[in-house]
């Protein structure tokens, strides 16, 4: 990890924040991929474009995987995920909610990651072992253990059925929670959770470019992540729980399984 310069990542991941800010407000065609609330817009790609380029000229020895354009395999060791624009629905209505999100995996370990709100100028990052930070500035969970009093972010892929995740809302609400989020933008809620904002985030069947970056994040600022039976879990596994703290972490499991 030595060879990982994560200035140059960031500075990579805020090429695409320069892009999607530059587009934000603007009416832009509207490309559907998976289904209705599955969109691309020439943002998402040419951030991606900008992100991918940079990253390229970096480290043109690594793999990337990028959410618009697939895979270029390298043989390496390491991946960098890319996520151009997380929250491409919200940024079509005008809601300034949405991120740039690049992570580095070495194998299925995430080992390096930056998320980027272009609106907010708030970067997220983190490499393993060396804490999280935003904007320079060191992060930190926060310590809540009150189920009334946290909020929870609820992120969930295309294909999940409906009725798994009302079960949960209304688990959620019956412990009670004191907020459930559903924003359709989960890599800055990790941020928020990671942060002290928030106090959970459930990821259920969640697309690796969403959390490549975010789950490092989260750890590296001292929060807890496990699978739904409280399993370890890689940087790749899409059904996870990440919380603030083992209390809560404990109290929210139980009503995933």
């Amino acid at each position: 990890m030595e060879s990982v310069d994560i200035s140059q990542v960031i500075a990579a991941t805020k090429l695409g924040g320069e892009i999607v800010r530059k587009y934000f407000g603007e009416v832009l065609e509207i490309e559907e991929k998976t289904n209705a609330g599955d969109l691309r817009t020439k943002a998402d790609v040419e951030s991606e474009e900008a992100i991918v380029a940079a990253l390229q000229k970096a480290f043109p020895e690594f793999n990337i995987y990028a959410e618009e354009s697939g895979q270029i395999d390298n043989n390496s060791d390491y991946t960098f995920v890319v996520d151009p624009l997380d929250g491409t629905n919200n940024f079509v209505l005008g809601i300034p909610d949405f991120a740039i999100s690049v992570g580095l995996l070495r194998g299925s370990d995430p080992v390096l990651g930056v998320i980027y709100s272009p609106v907010l100028d708030r970067l997220y990052s983190a490499q393993k072992g060396k804490g999280a930070y935003l904007n320079g500035k060191p992060l930190k969970v926060n310590s809540e253990d009150d189920p009334s009093h946290i909020t929870v972010s609820y992120t969930c892929g295309y294909n999940t059925s409906q009725a798994y995740s009302d079960a949960i809302k209304r688990k959620l609400r019956e412990l009670p929670v004191k907020r459930i989020l559903d924003t359709w933008a989960p890599a800055y809620d990790y941020c928020l959770l990671a942060s002290g904002r928030i106090e959970a985030v459930i990821s259920k069947e969640g697309d690796l470019e969403d959390y490549a970056a975010a789950k490092l994040i989260v750890t590296e600022a001292g929060g807890v992540i496990t699978g739904f039976q409280g399993q370890a879990v890689d940087g790749t596994a899409p059904d996870f729980l990440a919380t603030n703290e083992p209390s809560i972490h404990n109290k929210i499991l139980e009503l995933l399984v």
